[in-house]
């Protein structure tokens, strides 16, 4: 009787971590739909700026047109495009060399052959900024539409803001039951590390939101950090968050919008597309730590699965365990425990509807909040085995190469750290594994001589000032020596 006390206790303990999550989740959806705004209707300087607008793209036959006809036909007045064909063995090179012939804006460049340690898109969009001379780059995908005001209203919003980069929120359809069932869980997990205000903040530098289908990026910001030459960047499948990540802790100012009716996609048909999609967005913290790839796995099936089964099983009748256990206490433990599970079941639920209401999607899907949980776990655990047998994610034929160990998704922990030592008036001294946690969570190489020093085999990621002290401290021993 003690121990099944004991794991009822347990289940109850659960099941309020459970539930105090989907709160918080919830929370913080509600906060970033609240903080979300439009393009301004500012107007442009005289003379406008030149757009360079880079369009990478691989085997894209089926979009490429209504992709070029929109961009084309944008009332921009100085603005050019350049296709970066990332080697193409359909008939993309086809309809490219028509679309070439018809209007004198459009540039094309093949790539014949990828670069070892780049991963295709991030080298392909690096490739058209060399290319280019645009005061301003728009970097966007194949698969999308523009309304004809788009880059305008984009551009004009940028300069009257001050802004380095700007993102927008295309107007997403879902088609397929994958999608619907896995992009309210992708953006709610985006939410609990960021939403728009706290993008727009300058003071938090580690919380950034991006959306690759549309980026409006100033020159001279992403040559002064490197852009996507830099390390921490070139292998990256994730391009779209890292760049805005690696330009915000370089001092940029960034927004993100959301406004109906400017850029239109479709968003993963098949479920096929929708596994390799998610997979190779969380391909890049999953390499990092495979540790901590099994433990979010494990615990995304766990937040999907626990409210659910514990009300069908407290609503299923057991008559032998009610035999076992006073009238009294069992009524209580049973009334706590179907409160915290229908609480978080409420809860996820929610989350998922105040998401899904922005893309117009029937009730009925929120009712699979549960369901997308647990299958975001396993995809989890499938990038996992992924990395651990030594192969990488897949997109478009193309395996993603090595990954930087930036794990920039934690970065804030960092700052914490950081805080709970200047908050005791930085007298009490660090470890130096405290230094190396620390900048394991923020950035920048440490020297191998601290690795050494430490007995750390991995070179891993270090920038904090906290690291950086000491990286100093070991780098002044290190000449003492010579």
């Amino acid at each position: 009787m003690k121990l099944s006390q004991f794991f009822l206790q347990l289940q109850l303990f659960f099941l309020l971590f459970v539930a105090l999550v989907a709160f918080w989740q919830r929370h913080r959806i509600k906060k970033g739909i609240k903080e979300l705004t439009t393009l301004d209707e500012a107007p442009l300087p005289e003379p406008p700026p030149h757009v360079s607008i880079i369009l990478p793209v691989r085997n894209e036959e089926a979009h490429i047109d209504n992709c070029l006809a929109s961009l084309l036909a944008q009332d921009y007045p100085n603005f050019e495009v350049l296709v970066i064909d990332d080697g193409s063995t359909d008939a993309t090179p086809a309809r490219l060399a028509e679309w070439r012939q018809r209007d004198p804006r459009l540039h094309v460049y093949r790539i014949e052959e990828l670069p070892a340690g780049w991963a295709g898109k991030a080298h392909a969009l690096h490739t058209g900024v060399t290319l280019t001379q645009g005061e301003w780059l728009l970097f966007t995908d194949a698969d999308t539409r523009h309304a004809p005001q788009t880059l305008r209203r984009a551009v004009a919003h940028a300069i009257a803001h001050r802004l380095d980069l700007l993102t927008l929120f295309t107007d997403t359809r879902l088609p397929g039951a994958a999608a619907r069932l896995l992009t309210a869980i992708g953006a709610t997990l985006l939410a609990m590390l960021a939403t728009p205000g706290e993008m727009r903040n300058p003071h938090q530098p580690t919380r950034v939101l991006a959306v690759g289908q549309y980026l409006l990026v100033r020159r001279s910001a992403y040559l002064a950090c490197g852009g996507y030459s830099a390390p921490e960047l070139r292998s990256t499948f994730s391009d779209d968050l890292t760049l805005a990540w690696y330009l915000k802790r370089h001092g940029c100012r960034e927004d993100i919008v959301a406004e109906r009716g400017l850029v239109f996609n479709d968003q993963w048909t098949t479920w096929k597309s929708a596994w390799e999609g998610m997979r190779k967005s969380n391909y890049g913290l999953v390499a990092s730590s495979p540790l901590l790839g099994v433990v979010l796995g494990l615990a995304l099936i766990l937040y999907g699965l626990l409210p659910p089964v514990t009300l069908v099983h407290q609503l299923w009748p057991r008559r032998r365990q009610a035999r076992q256990q006073p009238q009294g206490q069992r009524d209580h433990l049973s009334l706590l425990t179907r409160a915290l599970a229908a609480l978080a079941l409420f809860f996820q639920i929610d989350t998922k509807r105040r998401f899904e209401r922005e893309y117009r999607l029937p009730c009925a899907w929120s009712l699979t909040a549960p369901a997308g949980w647990v299958t975001f776990g396993l995809l989890m655990l499938d990038t996992t085995r992924l990395v651990l047998k030594g192969r990488g994610a897949t997109w478009k034929g193309r395996t993603a190469p090595p990954q930087h160990h930036a794990v920039h998704p934690l970065a804030f922990m960092g700052q914490v750290l950081e805080r709970l030592h200047t908050g005791r008036g930085g007298t009490r001294p660090f470890s130096c594994r405290a230094h190396y946690l620390t900048g394991l969570c923020n950035g920048e190489t440490l020297s191998s001589s601290f690795l050494a020093a430490q007995r750390l085999s991995v070179p891993d990621r270090a920038g904090s000032r906290l690291a950086a002290l000491a990286r100093s401290t070991h780098a002044q021993g290190d000449a003492a020596a010579r």
